[in-house]
């Protein structure tokens, strides 16, 4: 009896067919490190929340402009239907047939100045200033955020590696076995029944290879729409050394101090203080001087050029309540704001206990995986050096077999989550995982 062409050799020929198809693009990244660095500069998330906090500060320089007031030129024509002046408001000596020209035109410059004695500039160029800090604040939460989805898929390809070379093993040798199986069937040393549960294996095993391809699939399309590629091609190494040691009393007094979104907050609730403080400075007077010369003439009469220079104190007594309003609707957001802040930052602080808890199971389970691994390792080779000299058959064998590929498994798996955990670590202290700022990082 033979099985169907083995899927380790399917698994071969695709992944050295998908080296081929993308070296030339993947040659200049290998690692986390790498990865890391492309999806910043290509994400269009990233792109989305910086042009957002360009936005931002453009809106800071639009509010500053305020101070400097506006200049504007102006035409004027004029058409009378009448040769003489209506109701003026004195009448000349002598009145000439057509004393004034019934058409005229005048052009001009004018030019208004604000005087901010109210306050009012200030407290919304105070308040700009905040939420640009925010949209920038934001845009570092993003990159975080957009870290934090990377690490998850890069990890996970590097434990699916594991696994698929764990399974790769183990298929290798159920392969052995098969053969020789065949050979002793035919001499009628083993009953065939010994034969097809070796095959029966084969099959769970390449089913196995097939579920951990699929999943590999998903996992590379993913992170490839993060870099803004159609695919992630690149091989993934599968991880062999740990993370290092934390203390994690080491740094209390500013363990959150680098959060983006909890900065963004903060900028967020000051402005929200500078709105309240615009809101009030409108029950104050406003100043404003304006500068205008204009010539002006007639069609058919001489004209002059005129100046003048005034300023305008204008103090709001009755508005139906708008200002009111507008006070109460500013203290309500900033209200909004300071218990957005507080709840930004209990889930900061949550994040973190459960990054530091996560950090530390992750390692115990690693330890323990580690554990395992030896022993199935010892047990594997025990009952191979008991089938060597006849004392077993290959079905008492590949049981041991299959446990040793299931804690090869569960070691590499522990270990990716381990170095999951520490990326999620520095992640809710506000920082990028350890790989961003160390070239060959695992």
């Amino acid at each position: 009896m033979c099985s169907k062409p083995s899927i380790y050799h399917v698994v071969s020929l695709t992944g050295i067919t998908l080296s081929m198809l993308f070296s030339a693009s993947s040659v200049d990244a290998h690692g986390l490190h790498d990865v890391l660095h492309q999806v910043e500069h290509h994400a269009p998330q990233l792109h989305t929340a910086s042009a957002r906090a360009d936005a931002s500060d453009a809106g800071v320089r639009v509010i500053k402009s305020q101070y400097w007031g506006h200049a504007e030129t102006f035409a004027t024509t004029t058409h009378y239907n009448n040769k003489r002046l209506v109701n003026p408001i004195s009448y000349p000596q002598t009145l000439t047939a057509s004393s004034f020209d019934q058409n005229t035109y005048g052009f001009g410059a004018a030019y208004t100045l604000p005087i901010d004695i109210d306050g009012r500039i200030t407290a919304q160029v105070h308040a700009q200033e905040q939420l640009s800090q925010a949209a920038h604040q934001s845009a570092a939460q993003t990159r975080l955020s957009v870290f934090a989805q990377t690490v998850q898929l890069y990890r996970g390809l590097q434990r699916l590696e594991g696994i698929k070379q764990a399974h790769l093993a183990h298929l290798k040798a159920l392969q052995d076995h098969q053969k020789v199986t065949q050979a002793s069937v035919r001499v009628g040393r083993v009953a065939a029944v010994e034969l097809l549960r070796i095959e029966a294996e084969i099959q769970s095993v390449e089913g196995l290879l097939a579920g951990v391809k699929g999943d590999e699939i998903r996992l590379r399309a993913a992170l490839g729409a993060l870099m803004n590629q159609a695919m992630f091609a690149e091989v993934v190494e599968p991880l062999k050394v740990q993370p290092e040691t934390k203390d994690f009393l080491e740094h209390q007094d500013t363990w959150l101090k680098h959060r983006p979104d909890l900065l963004a907050a903060q900028s967020v609730n000051r402005a929200e203080n500078e709105n309240l403080k615009r809101a009030k400075d409108e029950w104050l007077p406003a100043l404003s001087l304006r500068a205008e010369t204009m010539h002006q003439k007639g069609y058919q009469a001489n004209g002059a050029t005129t100046w003048s220079v005034n300023a305008q104190l204008t103090w709001q007594v009755w508005d139906g309540g708008r200002r009111s309003a507008n006070s109460d609707r500013a203290q309500a957001n900033r209200e909004v704001a300071r218990q957005q802040y507080q709840s930004t930052w209990n889930q900061a602080k949550a994040e973190l206990l459960s990054a530091e808890a996560g950090w530390q199971a992750a390692s115990e389970q690693y330890e323990a995986a580690t554990y395992g691994l030896k022993a199935a390792t010892e047990t594997e080779r025990i009952q191979s050096d008991r089938f060597h000299h006849g004392r077993i058959s290959a079905v008492d064998l590949i049981d041991a077999e299959a446990a040793l590929a299931r804690a090869r498994a569960d070691e590499t798996t522990a270990l990716a989550s381990w170095w999951l955990a520490d990326d999620q670590l520095y992640l809710a202290e506000g920082n990028a995982p350890s790989a961003y700022s160390k070239s060959g990082e695992q």
